[in-house]
Order: structure tokens, then sequence, then C-alpha cells
């Protein structure tokens, strides 16, 4: 069976912590590479929920040059070592490693996409994938729910934002005050009374935000728009007691919350609002949109 280890967690800035995170993390290993021991050495400390320096060596070499440069120029920093700590994709709980484990053989398939969001910044998407029918993008989530989130959004989404509380009605309720930083707010989502608080709404508006922006701009052909959001099921990894407990509940809150939100009616009213506020002269596009939420067992891209 599993045993809690003490571990090394680099968002602790080398000092030692047990969290959750950790202890997932540590379990897709064992799943994978049935032995808890060894690990990423950098500092002179072994980093145990990641792959050996000569493991990851092996994997980036595996890489295809087109993975390689699309994951070397995205805003991650996904294959260098930084600030002390292994590159991200090393780590057995990465989101980036399982996207790329789980697409690497479907020709066509790109990492890293980017897209303009209108209102300000990029989104940042997992995977993309075009064919002559339609469009695919995908977010992948492995240990990320399992940490707390900041609600801190920039001032200029606040036009944004009210008008999805005025058109989404019940839908989805985002509730603002001014943060003490100046130019910011802090920010809480709802879906009528159940907060959505391990399911990332404020990324996903984000991503939304991006792909209207590409159909009023025209960038984006009037076709078939599938998301995918793939969230890593943990749910028969080798974790026991309080840990197995709480990793399954939050697995089970997150997919909850997901399910919560009307993702097509949510893309209806960021398109309506940016045609509104900037894109006024911009036809009306004839494309559809599916959300679907799938896991590293039923992926299908």
């Amino acid at each position: 069976l599993f045993h809690p280890i003490r571990r090394i967690n680099c968002k602790s800035k080398g000092e030692f912590k047990m969290s959750i995170t950790n202890e997932l993390d540590h379990a897709i290993k064992l799943s994978e590479a049935k032995t808890g021991s060894g690990g990423y050495i950098v500092g002179g400390r072994v980093k145990s929920t990641y792959m050996t320096r000569e493991e990851w060596e092996s994997f980036k070499g595996s890489m295809s040059p087109q993975a390689l440069k699309e994951y070397g120029e995205g805003g991650g920093d996904e294959l260098s070592e930084k600030n002390g700590c292994p590159p991200k994709m090393a780590s057995y709980g990465s989101s980036s490693r399982m996207i790329y484990m789980l697409s690497r053989d479907k020709e066509g398939f790109h990492y890293e996409k980017k897209l303009a969001t209108t209102v300000g910044g990029k989104a940042n998407l997992d995977g993309f994938y075009e064919d002559e029918n339609r469009y695919v993008f995908v977010e992948a989530k492995c240990h990320e729910p399992y940490t707390a989130k900041k609600n801190v959004v920039s001032m200029r989404y606040r036009g944004l934002y009210e008008y999805i509380n005025e058109h989404m009605a019940e839908g989805l309720l985002i509730k603002m005050e001014k943060s003490t930083k100046d130019n910011y707010m802090n920010v809480e989502y709802f879906v009528g009374d159940e907060p959505l608080e391990r399911f990332d709404i404020k990324q996903m508006i984000c991503h939304l935000l991006g792909i209207a922006t590409g159909i009023l701009r025209g960038e984006l052909e009037p076709k078939q728009i599938d998301f995918i959001y793939l969230l890593y099921d943990p749910t028969q990894l080798r974790l026991v007691g309080k840990v197995k407990e709480t990793v399954n509940a939050i697995y089970t809150r997150t997919c909850y919350e997901c399910d919560l939100v009307d993702f097509e009616a949510l893309l209806q009213v960021i398109v309506a609002y940016l045609k509104k506020t900037k894109y006024g002269n911009a036809p009306d596009k004839n494309y559809k949109f599916t959300f679907s939420r799938q896991t590293q067992k039923n992926y299908l891209a």
C-alpha cells in the first residue's frame, strides 16, 4: 500500500512540506513507474514526485521536434529547470505531461495554443486540433484542482462580468468587490447557491474569450468547435485513509461544479458582449459549440 512520506514541494522554495498534491503526484508515479524510489536531483535534493534526470532526458528525447518547439515557446517553462525546481513537465502530476502522452500519436495535434482575448491578456490552452470539419480545444487538469485558488481579477473584466450577471440569470453569478491591490477585484463565482471553488471558471471564461475573439475576427471558420476539459481521474490510485478520502472528494466536487455550467450559453453571452463593445461590425457567424468533460480513461480528441 501507499504510505505518505516526507517530500519536497518546489513551491515551498526548498522547504519540506506535506501536501495533497504531493501525495497525488506520488500515487500517479506509483501507478506508472511501479516504484516510489528515485526522483529528479536538483540543488542537491531529490524531488521524488518527478522523473529522474535520466528518465526526463529520455522522455524529452522522444518528443517530436514540433512538440519541443511548441512547449519551448509556451509560457509555462515546461521543459527547463527554474528557480531550483525541475522542469514542470517532468512531474508525474503535470497536466502538460498528461495531455502530451494522450495526444502525441494524433497527427496534427498541437500544444500550448495561444488566443487573443480582446479584454486583456492571452488565453493559453493546453491542446489544439483542426480538421476540415471542426476545431478542438483542450484544457488539461491533473493536480491543479487540489490547490487553493486566488480569484483576483483585473478590473478590465468588470464590464464583461456585469454583462454575464445580467444575461445568464441563475446560470452564473459573479460577485465582485474592489481588491486592496490597485486595478484588481476579488471575485466569487456561483451557479444558483453553489459556489465554484474547485473548477477554474475564471480561466474558462478567459478561454471562451479567446474562442469568441477568434470567431468575431474571422480567425475561426464557421464550423464545429469542440472544447474538451481533460480532468485526471484519481479514483483508482493507490491512496489510503484521509488522503484518499480528500482527493476523491475534491475530484467529485470539481466534476460537479464543472457540470453545473452551461458553457454553450456562456460562450454566446461572451460573443454578444464583444460584439457590443468591440466588434459591432462583425457579421453573425454560424458556428456550433460543444463542451465535454473527459478523463485520461475516455479522452478522445
